[in-house]
């Protein structure tokens, strides 16, 4: 991987034969290979490419490819990083100039997509041209393990094939799979997701065993395909009833060319990422909800990409840093990697981190890095002060020089903050100093058996990976590695749990935010028992119960999550239909996907807890449920608000109560039978999971 960047020697030339005065031919010139400046041309072509009257689908993999790989080679061919660097901050520097460029036009009121891409494009190809003419860059070269005369069929790749093969025959009956409380994995085709995840993760073992390192490759390529891309291809929506509410965010901005007003949850103050996507939507046409259903296989992509330069930065071997990649895949059951400003955050700070460390090479890169965190604090609330703890960290450590580099990032850190403190604090910043609390996460209660199940294999495999990072940590310590990075990276974010539970979910990122450091550490010793000679079976084993735990805490929760067309469109017809100001309850967020489109966002401008599932908004509620008054209650509130006032039951929110330990299914059915008697609760729409009531003091027939 380090070698692609490398000019390739000429060939040394042939002897002589023959007399003194025997004609020479002339040594031949080797052809150049592709030169960077030609890729960042390319790319630049693309960008113009998207533009063009063709399919929305293709014009969004043109406009991906070019945001991927132009702006960031604009950047980098400037620089002399090596190339594990280079190759994550192409990436890495292209989501942040997609993030930077189009939420600066926005607080400029100056919506122009279009203007902006030929911008951007001309940039890219004037970046390229004049590099060329005055500092060009030695032609790009294929690794030698990836040269034709080394191509050759072996077992692993066999064995790939048969398991993606398997995969792709039993997609079907996952989507047709019965529902259970246990998820995807033990209904229908679903245990063929645990067979082949096994399957490549020994596959991974026995070809970096035999140093086939393309083919180790070709399994993580194989694991994501198999972890991320099924949820997208056996649903019709993009998972998570919260990702609706970043999707309504986009569809504003589409609608209305500006953001939404102030107060509308706490996405408003933190744009870069929907500016991005709204961006990205009106260029191609591709529709945002295709766009989300989309995005975590393709997230993953860079991120394999982002994780795997980290650990060559820090001086990991291409066995090692295949096996981090593919540690961190496994393990990461976290799924933060939904459409949402998380994910793509995620990828911005691994990358400052990344830059940093590669200032070492070229000190021009600590310049990329604060730019690139310069775009990222716009993008999400938690991630910048995870990064900014690091930075600190390894300024303190001496691992970062000059030390003062921590200013630049403080000031623009807690200059974006302070006039957005009071967001941060209406909605849970720093709302409890107490790490033990702030790492309970958000469900009081303990659950059915399938949720216990679900959160013990979750729980079990987290620990492991934070035991496993200690005892590495303690190796590396001992053998005299450079410890004090991987360390940082592996155990600032529980910093985190001091501060702030963040709704319940600082625990998750505080896992998320450590898994590649974890990974970075694990990974030699892990190659070590790989390369032993009894070892290599226990390794084995350890792979494949990895990839089994976090496939189960990635899919455990799959029917509470899942969106149906028929539940978007209902919900969407009674927004619709309603003026503001209007209340929407529920009794759990599941089957609700709201917070969708515009109009939505229209009525959260009113009352930004307008659709609160009212477990959430009314604390006690469940206390007696549902026999101490709570129809009572609910129909004296919604008498005395403004506006119209709806009910929603769903099945998946029934499914909940009874998966959290809140309620029986019986139980819910009981109260919704009391709505269904009320002369003044009316069905408005109805479909075979959903059934949405609306408040009319005048009875039914008024």
């Amino acid at each position: 991987m380090t070698d692609l960047l490398e000019r390739p020697a000429p060939p040394a030339p042939a002897p002589v034969r023959g007399g003194r005065h025997r004609r020479v031919e002339p040594a031949r010139r080797p052809v150049d290979g592709l030169r960077p400046e030609w890729v960042a041309l390319a790319s630049a072509a693309l960008g113009l490419l998207s533009l063009a009257p063709v399919t929305p689908w293709l014009r969004a993999v043109l406009l991906t490819v070019f945001v991927l790989t132009g702006p960031g080679l604009a950047v980098v061919l400037w620089m002399r990083l090596p190339v594990a660097a280079a190759v994550a901050l192409v990436q890495a520097t292209g989501m942040a100039v997609m993030a930077g460029a189009t939420v600066t036009v926005t607080w400029a009121g100056a919506w122009l997509p279009v203007p902006l891409l030929l911008t951007l494009a001309a940039a890219v190809a004037g970046s390229a041209v004049l590099c060329a003419l005055r500092r060009p860059r030695p032609p790009l070269r294929l690794p030698a393990a990836l040269a034709p005369r080394r191509w050759r069929l072996s077992a692993p790749y066999a064995w790939i094939v048969a398991a993606l093969c398997l995969w792709a025959v039993a997609l079907p009956g996952m989507a047709a799979a019965p529902e259970s409380p246990l998820g995807l994995l033990v209904t229908g085709t679903g245990p063929v997701l645990v067979l082949v995840g096994a399957v490549l993760a020994v596959v991974f073992v026995a070809a970096l065993r035999a140093g086939a390192l393309v083919a180790a490759a070709a399994a993580v390529g194989a694991a994501i395909l198999v972890l991320r891309l099924t949820a997208t291809l056996i649903t019709d929506l993009p998972m998570y009833a919260w990702t609706y509410k970043h999707l309504g965010i986009v569809d504003y901005l589409l609608t209305h060319r500006v953001l939404p007003p102030s107060g509308v949850d706490v996405y408003r103050e933190w744009p870069a990422f929907f500016t991005a996507f709204a961006w990205f939507s009106d260029i191609t046409s591709v529709d945002p909800t295709a766009v989300a259903h989309w995005f975590a296989p393709v997230v993953h992509v860079v991120l394999v990409v982002v994780v795997g330069s980290l650990a060559a930065m820090l001086g990991l071997d291409r066995r090692a840093v295949l096996t981090a990649v593919m540690l961190f895949e496994l393990a990461n059951w976290v799924a933060q990697d939904y459409f949402a400003p998380q994910a793509f955050a995620f990828v911005l700070g691994l990358g400052v981190i990344v830059a940093l460390l590669a200032s070492r090479a070229d000190r021009r890169a600590a310049w990329l890095a604060f730019l690139l965190f310069a775009a990222l604090v716009p993008t999400h609330q938690l991630t910048p002060f995870w990064i900014f703890g690091v930075v600190v960290a390894l300024a303190v450590t001496r691992q970062i020089r000059p030390s003062w580099i921590v200013i630049p990032y403080a000031a623009v850190l807690f200059g974006y903050l302070y006039p957005r403190r009071y967001i941060v604090f209406e909605h849970g910043g720093l709302s409890s100093l107490n790490p033990l609390a702030n790492g309970a996460g958000n469900v009081e209660y303990a659950g059915s058996l399938a949720k216990m199940i679900t959160s013990v294999v979750c729980r079990g495999l987290s620990a492991t990976i934070m035991l496993a990072a200690v005892v590495a940590a303690v190796v590396w310590w001992r053998r005299k590695r450079p410890v004090a990075v991987p360390v940082i990276l592996a155990f600032s974010s529980f910093v985190l749990l001091g501060l702030s539970s963040y709704g319940g979910e600082a625990v998750f990122r505080v896992y998320l935010y450590a898994l590649p450091g974890c990974a970075v550490l694990i990974a030699p010793l892990l190659v070590a028992a790989i390369t032993a000679r009894h070892a290599h079976h226990l390794a084995a084993v350890a792979l494949a119960l990895i990839a089994a735990a976090g496939l189960q805490g990635y899919y455990g929760t799959w029917y509470l999550n899942m969106a149906r067309p028929s539940e978007l469109a209902l919900l969407n017809n009674v927004v619709d239909g309603a003026r503001p100001p209007a209340t929407i309850w529920s009794l759990h967020s599941a089957g609700m996907p709201t917070r969708g489109t515009a109009a939505w966002v229209d009525l959260a401008a009113h009352d930004d807890s307008f659709d609160t599932p009212i477990t959430e908004r009314w604390p006690g509620f469940l206390d007696g449920f549902p026999d101490a008054g709570q129809f009572a209650q609910v129909t004296e509130k919604a008498a005395t608000t403004a506006g119209e006032t709806y009910f929603v039951f769903t099945d998946d929110a029934k499914a909940a109560f009874d998966y959290f330990g809140y309620a029986a299914p019986e139980t819910v059915d009981r109260f919704e039978n009391i709505f269904a008697t009320s002369p003044v609760w009316c069905v408005r729409l109805q479909d075979e999971t959903t059934t949405v009531y609306r408040y009319q003091a005048g009875g039914c027939r008024s």
